[in-house]
């Protein structure tokens, strides 16, 4: 499987010719962005500066991988009047696919229909073009399609709309219907959406972020560090059109319930190498997924099959699994042997160690509270109880070890090295999470804990003041805001912030989970974390392993056991 995205060649460098930058007057100052208030009105360029801005930058960073047309549309865009941009920037921050051309009416366009004329002219939208009657109908209101198909039986006008729809659907072609909206209702649809589709992928970055991105922005709900950006995740066609592939293969993952034949297609396209290291990483996701499909439909020979395919945990274990359930015990066996023997992950490790052996592997200390009746919520009795007599304490969980590694760690978090940053709406870099993130920074890791070795209470009160509020997501920014930093700083041992953060930061794929539920201060002082197990819980892997952790860097750290 390998198909482009559009039906269009994609551009060669000897035509970037069809890129000029706009005229001066057109261009977006980022420094004089207006600051969005609710409940007011944007300024009139707003989202038209917006597209500028989301255009000139795929232009400047991705010219080579765009499909001709699509260039040529967004240079079509940029020489457009303002009415035209404009409106065509509401087009496309509104659902559709299809816009009646009365619901088109915006303060800022000063005539819409010389608007919609230019932008039809330069190939950006298509006027009452041909799509299914059905679209056209079911955004019609039942008044409209009595007003419109006259010709509707008196006994039909009191059904239903989806009764009426259905008449009209039974009575006409769809050519037809479709000429008798345009002459009452006209529309628009945009042109060629998979290549507005792919430039919102490549601003973005297949974050998951949409146009709504600017809004948050703009009106203060999020902050994003300045960091310079690389050019693309993407070094060439070939890697984009895979990810593309991917993507789709991705889709047709979560559509099995509805249609489970696309499964030997699946399993046959996840045998094939991905063709890039972006595609690699969304391809070890997808056959994770799809391996548990195969297990929720006890399909074991495909789950194991697929999970074959997989190079990051839980795979293998899942394979041990079903090996063992389908009773081959000695292929099990030598398999749970390679995992111990080259264990990819701390829970791959607590796996070997425990499977078939109840009891075995590392334990945690264990404080069991006998109770009559099981509470609502089990981590605020524990909290409460254990700060009935004085202290404090907090329900943090994995955001108290993540938020002081994000602050200690800043600057590692945002340098900017290749790749890292490709577009202006990131949080943090491509690979925070992969295995590879502390080894390709692991002189700069090593220089910020020299330089904070004396002045690790300073350094993380000046990053704490200096990014407040700044997207970070190791930091947990309204943590800090329950609980001063300060009153962190003062309650835990430095020892710990150094110890904790030093190992995360270096272990973020297999440790970013299973921290504690609690962090609490004793009367005495005394800080201690603990993990809250109701009567029918057990602690997880990736728990057992911090635990295993936390003795060998000897921090205080129990389990604390409710029991009937």
């Amino acid at each position: 499987m390998h198909s482009d995205p559009t039906p269009f060649p994609l551009t060669g460098a000897d035509e970037s010719s069809l890129w000029t930058s706009p005229p001066a007057s057109r261009r977006f100052d980022t420094a004089s962005r207006p600051l969005l208030q609710p409940h007011e009105a944007a300024p009139d360029d707003y989202y038209q500066n917006n597209f500028i801005e989301v255009f000139d930058f795929v232009l400047t960073h991705h010219q080579a991988l765009l499909p001709t047309e699509l260039t040529r549309a967004l240079h079509q865009f940029l020489l457009a009047e303002d009415d035209a941009q404009r409106l065509f920037a509401r087009l496309m921050t509104r659902k559709g696919p299809i816009f009646f051309d009365h619901t088109l009416d915006y303060r800022e366009v000063t005539d819409r229909d010389e608007a919609l004329d230019d932008l039809a002219n330069r190939g950006l939208i298509l006027r009452c073009g041909q799509v299914p009657a059905e679209w056209l109908l079911n955004q019609l209101k039942k008044a409209d399609l009595l007003a419109l198909f006259s010709s509707i039986e008196t006994s039909q006008r009191v059904s239903p709309k989806e009764t009426v729809k259905n008449r009209i659907l039974g009575r006409y072609p769809d050519p037809r219907i479709c000429s008798m909206v345009a002459q009452h209702q006209p529309w628009c649809t945009v042109s060629e959406p998979s290549h507005w589709q792919l430039v919102q992928l490549l601003y973005f970055g297949g974050s998951g972020k949409d146009w709504s991105a600017h809004i948050r922005r703009d009106l203060g709900q999020i902050r994003y560090e300045s960091v310079e950006l690389s050019k693309s995740r993407f070094p060439d066609r070939a890697s984009l059109l895979s990810y593309l592939d991917e993507r789709e293969l991705h889709r047709r993952v979560y559509r099995l319930d509805e249609h489970p034949k696309l499964l030997p297609g699946l399993i046959a396209a996840f045998e094939e190498a991905p063709h890039s290291g972006v595609t690699k990483r969304l391809r070890q996701r997808n056959v994770l997924r799809l391996g548990k499909w195969c297990e929720q439909q006890q399909a074991w020979d495909d789950a194991l099959r697929v999970f074959r395919n997989a190079e990051i945990p839980p795979a293998r274990e899942r394979q041990v699994r079903i090996l063992h359930k389908q009773g081959e015990l000695e292929r099990s066996q030598r398999l749970l042997a390679e995992i111990a023997a080259q264990p990819l992950s701390a829970t791959e490790q607590i796996f070997t160690q425990r499977f078939g052996r109840r009891g075995q592997g590392f334990q945690p200390p264990v404080t069991t509270w006998s109770i009559e009746d099981t509470p609502d919520d089990v981590e605020h009795y524990v909290l409460e109880t254990l700060t009935a007599q004085g202290g404090w304490g907090v329900h943090s969980e994995n955001a108290l070890v993540k938020t002081l590694t994000g602050l200690m760690y800043w600057d590692a978090v945002f340098a900017p090295e290749p790749g890292a940053f490709t577009n202006p709406f990131q949080s943090g870099p491509h690979d925070l999470m992969e295995h590879e993130f502390a080894d390709q920074r692991c002189r700069l890791l090593e220089h910020i804990e020299a330089q904070t070795d004396s002045a690790l209470t300073e350094h993380l009160l000046t990053i704490s003041r200096t990014k407040h509020g700044i997207a970070n997501p190791l930091v947990t920014w309204g943590l800090l805001e329950a609980i001063p930093l300060q009153q962190w700083l003062d309650a835990l041992p430095l020892s710990w912030i150094r110890q904790l953060s030093r190992f995360l930061i270096r272990n973020l794929a297999d440790y970013r989970k299973g921290f504690p539920d609690l962090f609490v201060v004793h009367p005495d002082g005394t800080p201690e974390l603990v993990e809250v197990k109701g009567p029918t819980d057990q602690l997880q892997p990736q728990q057992r392993a911090w635990f295993a952790i936390f003795a060998d860097l000897q921090i205080r750290a129990r389990v604390i056991k409710l029991k009937r």
